[in-house]
C-alpha cells in the first residue's frame, strides 16, 4: 500500500487560519444615511412647547365696520420619552480560559462575543428605525394549532408578504390581544423560520388564547406573565411612526396627531401602480404644505426596481452619447438610483410596498440620546459572576445598554406612499437575522 495522505491521515496536523469569516450581514444602510441631529438627553423626559397655529383675527374691514374677535397663537406640549435596548452574554470560565491564545482557539471568545453583540445591537437599532415604534414583529395570520403558524404584517406594517422578516430562531415570542393590549397566556420559543417568509415553527403547539391578527412581540423568556416583560410599546420611534398620519401612530409624543397639521405627513394608503407622475405629485404636496424639498427617497429593493423600470423607459440620448448609445436597458443597478435630482435608496428593513419622501434639511430629525451604547459597569466590572453563595456559578455575564429616542420636529415636510403594487417579489432575509 502506498504511503499516501489517506493512509497517514492521523499524523497530519490541521493548520487553522486566525480570525473568523463573516457570515452575517452587518450592514446598516438606514443608520448610515439618516444623519439625524444627536442631542444629549438629560432627565426622564423632554417636554417641548410647539407653536402649532396662528392668530386668525387679521381681516380686511370697511369704514366703521366690525372686525374679528381677538385671537391667539396655538401651542401644544410634546413629551419625548426614552426607550431602552438591552442585551446580555454569558461565558463560562473554561471558555474564556481556553480561548485566550491563538494556539488554543481561532479567536478570543470574550472579545468576539462582546464585539458581535455590539453589532447585534446596531442591527436591532437599524430595523427599529425603519418601524413604527411599537415593538411588533409580526401578526398571527391564522387560528394557530400546530407548531407551524402563518404570520404576516412584518414589523406591524400592513403587508401579507414575508411576514417573518424580523423573527429569528431562538427568540421567545408572546402574543398580544390587539383590542386590549393584554398578554396572551402562552410564551413560545422559535424553533425555525421558514425561508419562504410566511410562517414560523415554534417549540410546542400550545397557544392559549392566541388568535388571528394577534400582535407577535419578543418576550424576555418562557416564564413571562406581564406585557411589561415584552417588547410591546417599548421600542423607540421609527420612520414609519414619524412620517405618518394616523395609520400607525395616532398619538404623537402625547399630542393627538390629527389636531396638529405639522405633525401629520401626507400618506397615500392604497397607492396601486407607481408612476413618474405620482412621484412628482407627492413631491409637489410636500412643497405645498410647508415649502419642503424632498432630498431623499427611501424604499425596499422591490420598489427601487420599479423606479429603475420607470427611469429606464424614459431614457433619452443626446450629443456625444449618440456615438456610443446605451443598449436601451440597464442590466442592473446598485446603490442609489436617481429620480431627477433626488436619490432613491434601497433599505432592506423597509416595508415591501412603501416609498418614503424625506426632507432631511427641514423636517428636524433628531436622535435624543442618554446612552448611545455602553457595557454596563455600575458594579465596577463589565464581566460579573453569575449568582452568589449557593447559587453561584463559575460563569460570567456582561450586559450592554442603549437608551434614546428618535423625534421629528415637522413630519409634514415628509410624505409616504403605502400599498404600492409590486410584482416579481425578490426578498431575502439578511444573513444572521
Amino acid at each position: 500500500m502506498p504511503a499516501d495522505k489517506q493512509a497517514l491521515d492521523a499524523i497530519f496536523k490541521e493548520v487553522f487560519e486566525e480570525g473568523v469569516s463573516e457570515g452575517v450581514n452587518q450592514k446598516n444602510p438606514l443608520r448610515d444615511v439618516i444623519k439625524s441631529e444627536r442631542v444629549p438627553f438629560k432627565g426622564l423626559e423632554i417636554v417641548k412647547l410647539a407653536h402649532t397655529s396662528r392668530n386668525v383675527s387679521p381681516m380686511f374691514v370697511g369704514e366703521d365696520s366690525a372686525f374679528a374677535d381677538a385671537g391667539q397663537q396655538g401651542y401644544t406640549r410634546l413629551t419625548i420619552d426614552q426607550k431602552k435596548l438591552m442585551s446580555r452574554l454569558r461565558l463560562t470560565w473554561e471558555v474564556m480560559q481556553d480561548s485566550t491564545s491563538s494556539e488554543g482557539a481561532f479567536i478570543s471568545a470574550r472579545k468576539s462575543e462582546m464585539q458581535y453583540l455590539i453589532d447585534d445591537m446596531s442591527r436591532r437599532d437599524e430595523y427599529a428605525l425603519a418601524g413604527t415604534g411599537r415593538g411588533i414583529l409580526a401578526f398571527v395570520n391564522e387560528s394557530p394549532s400546530g407548531v407551524n403558524i402563518a404570520v404576516d404584517n412584518a414589523g406591524g406594517i400592513t403587508n401579507t408578504n414575508f411576514g417573518n422578516r424580523f423573527i429569528s430562531k431562538g427568540m421567545f415570542i408572546a402574543a398580544i390581544n390587539p383590542n386590549t393590549g393584554d398578554l396572551r397566556t402562552s410564551i413560545r420559543k422559535v424553533a425555525s423560520v421558514a425561508a419562504g417568509g410566511a410562517s414560523v415553527d415554534f417549540d410546542v403547539a400550545t397557544y392559549t388564547g392566541w388568535a388571528d391578527n394577534d400582535f407577535l412581540v419578543q418576550a424576555a423568556n418562557s416564564a413571562v406573565t406581564s406585557v411589561l416583560d415584552t417588547s410591546y410599546e417599548h421600542a423607540w420611534m421609527g420612520l414609519m411612526g414619524l412620517v405618518d398620519d394616523n395609520t400607525y401612530v395616532a398619538n404623537y409624543f402625547g399630542t393627538v396627531r390629527a389636531d396638529v397639521p405639522a405633525y401629520s405627513s401626507y400618506v397615500s394608503a392604497s397607492t396601486g401602480a407607481l408612476s413618474t407622475d405620482l412621484i412628482q405629485r407627492v413631491s409637489d404636496i410636500v412643497d405645498q404644505k410647508l415649502g419642503g424639498k424632498v432630498s431623499m427617497i427611501l424604499a425596499h429593493h422591490v420598489v427601487r426596481r420599479l423606479v429603475v423600470q420607470l427611469t429606464d423607459a424614459d431614457r433619452r440620448y443626446m450629443g456625444a452619447s449618440l456615438a456610443r448609445p446605451d443598449p436601451g436597458t440597464v442590466a442592473f443597478k446598485q446603490g442609489d438610483v436617481p429620480f431627477g435630482d433626488v436619490p432613491v435608496r434601497a433599505i432592506r428593513d423597509f416595508p415591501l410596498d412603501v416609498m418614503m419622501f424625506l426632507d432631511l434639511q427641514n423636517a428636524g430629525l433628531k436622535e435624543y440620546v442618554s446612552e448611545p451604547g455602553k457595557w454596563v459597569d455600575e458594579d465596577g466590572s463589565v464581566l460579573v459572576r453569575v449568582g452568589s453563595g449557593t447559587t453561584g456559578r463559575d460563569a460570567f455575564e456582561a450586559w450592554y445598554r442603549m437608551r434614546k429616542q428618535y423625534f421629528m420636529e415637522y413630519p409634514a415636510y415628509c410624505a409616504r406612499l403605502d400599498g404600492i403594487t409590486i410584482s416579481g417579489l425578490v426578498v431575502q432575509r439578511a444573513l444572521g437575522s
